[in-house]
């Protein structure tokens, strides 16, 4: 409908659109099929139907020629679009921006008419997504109260076709949706992402009081049951920079809903498409971007610029006087062979299994002082941590990266219990311990489990009701617990049943064949 209404401003179109009007009519066609037909409006075809041929020439109508603002841009828009067929109206509203200074005032609405227009014309249908998009509640903060920082990384081509990755770094102040990205050609470290930072703040002119991350190695060196460890230079410079870090739940988007947005933003709306020509420029490019649309435009969910908005919210932030200085050290990529391990200076160090996919699989390696620190070549995310060997021809394994077999949940819980003889206050602790730490109750009752049987049952009795007094539920902690109250006891197979694991075959031992049986085959 919408590409028979905008043809039909030309006026040769119109006249064939009358001639077409009449034959139809002619036909014995009714006002409704001949608008069905042609794709016109009936009011549009009762019209040319009262007008003679002479009427309709002299009509305003037909003399009338619409002219769009937006048709000296036509082949460039098209081009676009036949280039990069999933596009955005937004996008391309941006890049004639960017590529045309004198580019007339139009709004968003204009924009996307045009582009619709241009798809319609050229027939440039625009890719369906598969999933589609969610829409939640926007719940606002306090002003300088929350920012969230994510990671992403995009492939990019360079005029020559050849690919790049590029990773970058987001942070969005969660009251003005204020927005910053920075751009890397290696993934994110530790050292790197505080830089990451230093750059926020110095675009903020100021820092926000708490901090949204994902549970994200950059940021976290182990985790201890649900109380997390900090690597050593991002620990460091949180306590120098007085901000407070909050992990959200692994594989829970929604905790961090506006920085989320963003990345998807970063990605669809400036790099897809873009070609790179440097990291340099394209930092700067991505500011000037940031100007232009995301922080310069109403924001979709509260309908304010963010801009105009971060003008009240700055003076909230604490101020920021320090100066970004880059990592002297980068990151320096290593091919991962078959046996899922890479060689470095004559040792071979284990990576988790599946990291080598084909003859093109890498990492990232970064080396810190005594310690190996691994980044997956896809995803940029850290995979393993070794301490480098002095011997030369080591292979050096972390048993992670092999396959354990565990227990199923409920079967540890129920050796707890009956170890512990079904003792009301252990199973008090375990209900209170996946009230406290529903996450990291599986993790908990694993530590418990293995460790339980170095300890009399009175000795975990007392350990319970002290546990339960001051309301610590922790496997590790309990444990320490256990060895302050009473003494280790040697650990023995107590399983009646252990042969029960065995195979059936193997649990009478190897069948016996009579060599009679032989000698009938053979005579």
């Amino acid at each position: 409908m919408f590409m028979n209404a905008v043809i039909l401003e030309s006026p040769e179109r119109k006249l064939v659109m009358w001639y077409k009007c009449n034959e139809k009519k002619a036909l014995g066609l009714t006002k409704a099929q001949i608008a069905r037909e042609l794709g016109l409006d009936v009011k549009t075809v009762r019209k040319y139907l009262r007008m003679s041929y002479d009427e309709f020439k002299s009509s305003e109508s037909y003399k009338r020629m619409y002219i769009k603002v937006l048709d000296p841009y036509e082949s460039k828009v098209s081009e676009w679009l036949d280039e990069h067929p999933d596009l955005s109206s937004s996008q391309i509203h941006d890049w004639l921006r960017e590529h045309y200074p004198d580019l007339p005032d139009v709004n968003s609405k204009t924009v996307y008419n045009y582009v619709k227009y241009i798809r319609a014309k050229y027939n440039i249908e625009k890719p369906v997504s598969s999933s589609p998009r969610q829409y939640g509640r926007i719940v606002e903060t306090d002003f300088g109260e929350y920012a969230q920082v994510d990671f992403g990384e995009m492939w990019m081509q360079y005029e020559d076709k050849r690919r790049i990755k590029v990773y970058f770094f987001v942070m969005v102040l969660c009251r003005s949706r204020k927005k910053y990205v920075w751009f890397s050609k290696s993934p994110f470290t530790s050292d790197l992402a505080v830089y990451a930072h230093e750059k926020a703040f110095e675009y903020y002119g100021g820092k926000p009081k708490k901090i949204i991350y994902d549970q994200d190695a950059v940021f976290i060196h182990a985790e201890n049951l649900g109380d997390y460890v900090l690597t050593k230079s991002f620990n460091a410079y949180v306590n120098q920079s007085h901000f407070q870090c909050i992990f959200c739940r692994k594989s829970d988007p929604e905790s961090k809903g506006k920085v989320e947005n963003a990345v998807k933003y970063v990605k669809y709306n400036f790099l897809r498409g873009r070609t790179f020509a440097s990291i340099e420029q394209l930092n700067e490019e991505g500011v000037r971007w940031l100007s232009r649309t995301a922080n310069g435009l109403p924001h979709h969910g509260t309908k304010l610029v963010p801009d105009e908005v971060f003008e009240e919210e700055k003076s909230y932030l604490t101020p920021y006087y320090g100066k970004p200085e880059m990592p002297q050290k980068g990151m320096v990529m290593y091919k991962v062979h078959k046996n899922n391990a890479i060689s470095y200076h004559g040792c071979e160090y284990s990576l988790p299994s599946g990291s080598y996919k084909n003859q093109s699989s890498f990492v990232w390696i970064d080396v810190k002082e005594s310690t190996l620190e691994i980044y997956d070549g896809e995803t940029g995310k850290q995979v393993a941590t070794h301490i480098i060997s002095n011997e030369r021809g080591k292979y050096v394994l972390d048993p992670s990266h092999r396959k354990q077999h565990r227990m199923a949940l409920d079967k540890r819980e129920q050796a707890i219990l009956e170890y512990c003889n079904y003792d009301i206050l252990a199973q008090l602790w375990l209900e209170n311990l996946h009230k406290d730490k529903s996450r990291y109750y599986n993790d908990n009752v694993r530590v418990l489990s293995s460790e339980m049987r170095h300890f009399e049952p009175s000795t975990l009795h007392h350990a319970f009701e002290k546990s339960l007094d001051c309301s610590m539920y922790n496997a590790k902690d309990f444990i320490s617990l256990c060895d302050r109250i009473g003494k280790r006891i040697p650990v023995r197979d107590t399983d009646p049943n252990r042969i029960n694991r065995l195979p059936d075959i193997l649990k009478d031992g190897p069948e016996k064949t009579d060599i009679n049986q032989y000698n009938q085959y053979l005579s």
